[in-house]
């Protein structure tokens, strides 16, 4: 397994070996299920929005408290201990929240690394000179089912429509969702750069709050489209791959 790969998740398969198509194939089928699920789950956009809430939220309590304190008139020790106490626990909780985001980030980033590489192993040249073994139909390849012999007909749009399905769905929302963040996010930084926010003392602190909190929007929503897209266009490419295998194969296979 590749260091920094979650222990939870299948290893790369670059380390791995396998006898016949058949275990392969069986390998392939067990991790992409897994790894479909891990790259494109819906707790990890609501993790990360949580977490982005968290660090917008006290990236700009802290800076309207340090704003709040500068626009007083004969600020007394207990309200700069106080001031103090507030900038410390917000910024605390901020960055404990960015180290969650970073791990949600970075474990959606090696699922989905392992899904492509474990979905485009067997049609890697070692793979496919593996000698077949007892390669089941459920899990066969179309490459597996034309050169046993079966009608092209038959065969066609079998790995197209199975990879056509992660375009649905969780793929969809993944780059439809994220641009409510982004959005809002970028309308934020726009009003605190552009507003007639007071730019002396606390206005002025109360501004870079604002532009932090919609920083961190606007990259949880670049982050969320990004994603999706990244998802999409592998489904997509592995979807013409097979179909563009099914068309060219010749009109009368080998038998094995």
């Amino acid at each position: 397994m590749n260091a920094g790969n979650p222990p939870d998740l299948p290893p790369d398969p670059r380390t791995l070996s396998w006898y016949d198509r058949a275990g392969l194939l069986s390998s392939v089928a067990a991790a992409t299920d897994v790894l479909a699920r891990r790259s494109m789950a819906l707790r990890n956009m609501l993790w990360a929005g949580l977490a982005t809430a968290v660090v917008a939220g006290g990236w700009l309590v802290a800076w309207a408290g340090l704003g709040w304190y500068l626009d007083l008139d004969n600020p007394q020790g207990g309200d700069l201990l106080v001031v103090v106490l507030l900038m410390a626990v917000s910024f605390l909780a901020a960055a404990v929240a960015a180290a969650v985001f970073v791990r949600v980030v970075k474990r959606g980033s090696a699922a989905q690394r392992l899904l492509e590489a474990w979905t485009r192993l067997d049609r890697l040249a070692p793979a496919r000179s593996l000698p077949p073994g007892n390669v089941q139909q459920p899990l066969a390849s179309t490459w597996d089912l034309m050169r046993s012999g079966q009608s092209w007909k038959n065969t066609v749009p079998l790995d197209g429509r199975r990879y056509l399905v992660f375009l649905s769905g969780k793929s969809l929302m993944w780059m439809m969702a994220p641009v409510v963040p982004l959005m809002m996010g970028v309308v934020l930084v726009l009003v605190a750069l552009t507003g007639d926010l007071d730019r002396e003392d606390g206005g002025f602190c109360l501004q870079i709050g604002v532009v932090g909190g919609g920083s961190a929007f606007a990259a949880l929503g670049l982050w969320g489209v990004g994603k999706g897209l990244r998802h999409y266009a592998w489904a997509l490419g592995e979807a013409r791959a097979r179909v563009s295998e099914e068309k060219s194969w010749p009109s009368a296979p080998a038998q094995w």
